[in-house]
């Protein structure tokens, strides 16, 4: 009798490893060919770019701007993920566990239809429309734009209601900029994100409000507005930035003992684009200060303005998302302070490029 149990025993061991196999293979076949499973999208940028400083050209080449593999898909109707790679980013140094060179590793699960929970690497929740925009489509960045520490792991947490969308999310404070190299295992940041919609859609805001730790009892705090105005074929987009942090700008100021720095930037910019089906016009400002509260004077500030030009000439599902772009940027940078003594710098930039995003799989 005994033996009997046993080879039971052994038979139904194995009849249900056989069916966890099954499942597994059942689940793998399932994201091998369902596209609303699994789905890959190959995301890139080619730009001939010349670059000029006091009217002096400095380079003249080729550069690949943008190359991203995502991969992208629903689990359940209620489940959701993303994985983003750059392959022309440094993939170390590791932080959290995760590349430098990955943007989102995410799981997101709707709970009902106010509430949606996310948890994994993923974009800190600043504000602004300028910093929502993928890198492929930023031309002329603000300085804040251009060097946050922008994805992180952590749990976010999304409620939404009357066309609002309200986040609250918790994240690692480990970047250089924000964390004390002493505590930067401990370090935490928590983050509020109002994604709103007014007056049916013409004006929309992103303003967010975040608190990064430095240390046991000190955060470095930032304001993100951005509200964007929509009036027929015209979008208007006013972005704002403030808040502090640790950074080394030497090589701005061509100081190489200037090391880190605590500091207080504000960027601002505006953004104002026309869309003509395939044509799509646009012209931004930008204005940035950096404020070293070591020195406790101003460094430096620049101003700049751009005007671009882009075009979808297909209509096709497959290449909707090619385009064809013209762009030219010129920036002034001001020093001050300590730096009083350095020359104003002039840039200016010239790049024709194209963009594409498709779906690989």
């Amino acid at each position: 009798m005994k033996k009997i149990l046993l080879i039971l025993s052994l038979l139904c061991f194995y009849l249900n490893l056989f069916a966890q196999h099954r499942d597994s293979e059942n689940l793998a076949k399932k994201l091998e060919w369902d596209d609303s499973k699994l789905n890959i999208l190959v995301d890139t940028r080619i730009d001939l770019q010349a670059d000029f400083q006091d009217g002096k050209l400095e380079d003249r080449t080729f550069r690949g701007n943008a190359l991203k593999i995502w991969l992208v898909g629903d689990i359940t109707p209620n489940i959701h993920y993303r994985v983003r790679q750059r392959f022309n980013k440094t993939q170390t140094p590791l932080r959290d566990n995760y590349s430098t060179a990955t943007d989102q590793a995410w799981i997101s699960f709707d709970i009902d239809s106010k509430w949606t929970i996310t948890a994994g690497k993923q974009a800190v929740q600043f504000g602004t429309f300028e910093y929502d925009y993928s890198g492929a489509d930023v031309y002329l960045p603000t300085m804040i734009y251009n060097d946050l520490d922008d994805s992180k792991t952590g749990v976010n947490a999304a409620y939404r209601f009357a066309g609002q969308i309200i986040n609250l999310q918790i994240v690692n404070s480990d970047a250089p900029q924000f964390a004390d190299n002493a505590y930067k295992n401990k370090a935490m940041a928590i983050n509020v994100l109002w994604v709103g919609s007014l007056l049916e859609g013409k004006v929309k805001t992103r303003w967010a409000y975040g608190a990064f730790q430095h240390s046991e009892s000190k955060f470095y705090n930032w304001i993100t507005l951005g509200t964007q105005l929509n009036i027929k074929k015209f979008t208007t987009e006013l972005d704002y930035y403030i808040g502090d942090r640790n950074m080394d700008y030497s090589s701005i100021v061509n100081d190489a003992n200037l090391g880190e720095r605590y500091v207080k930037d504000q960027s601002a910019s505006i953004n104002i684009k026309y869309d003509f089906g395939k044509w799509k016009p646009s012209v931004k400002t930008v204005w940035n200060e950096r404020y070293d509260k070591d020195f406790r004077s101003d460094a430096y500030q620049s101003k700049g303005i751009e005007a671009v030009m882009e075009c979808y000439p297909f209509t096709n599902k497959v290449t909707k998302d090619l385009r064809f772009h013209a762009a030219y940027m010129y920036s002034r940078t001001n020093f001050k302070g300590e730096f009083a003594d350095i020359s104003n710098c002039n840039t200016q930039t010239l790049l024709v490029g194209t963009r594409w995003i498709f779906k690989a799989k």
